[in-house]
């Protein structure tokens, strides 16, 4: 099984005027691509949306990635789906309370490893916040893509940050 090395840039290459905006019926459009290797099986499949600066963006993108990881079926089985929904809820909910413009959802299958990335404008770094059990509820979002995902991680990006986990994805 082929690994994903994580990147320090993204993965897709693409600048943000080259991907789609969310509408609320874009499952069916995502930037989907894959690149086919010699024997003719795909290789890498892509998706990538721009969501609005808006709290339904985070039940949009958790719609997002039910639907492309659907249709990405004879790719992604198991629990995958589920994990990466939840995981991505938390990076865009970051991004709107925290973060700066609007985020960008990409995920890239590659490998037996489907990664997912959430782009923004901030430039701020983001960490995890030390909490005790008798703090308020809000604040564990990166616990939970930490202890959920195999990999996660921070990168900078010509527009600002990424925020990026990776799940094992049985093919």
């Amino acid at each position: 099984m082929a690994a994903l090395i994580p990147l320090r840039r993204r993965p897709d290459g693409a600048m943000p005027g080259e991907r789609h905006s969310a509408s609320p019926d874009d499952a069916a459009d995502t930037a989907d691509t894959a690149d086919t290797a010699e024997d003719g099986v795909p290789d890498v499949r892509r998706a990538s949306w721009v969501l609005p600066i808006a709290p339904s963006s985070t039940s949009r993108a958790r719609r997002l990635v039910r639907a492309t990881l659907r249709d990405w079926a004879g790719s992604v089985d198991g629990e995958t789906p589920e994990v990466a929904e939840l995981l991505v809820s938390e990076l865009i909910a970051n991004v709107l309370r925290h973060g700066r413009g609007e985020p960008v959802l990409t995920l890239l299958l590659q490998g037996g490893v489907l990664r997912c990335e959430v782009e923004d404008e901030a430039r701020v770094p983001v960490r995890i916040r030390d909490t005790s059990p008798d703090e308020e509820e809000s604040g564990r979002g990166l616990l939970i893509v930490e202890s959920l995902s195999r990999s996660w991680g921070v990168c900078a990006t010509s527009r600002g940050k990424a925020v990026w986990f990776e799940l094992a994805v049985r093919c």
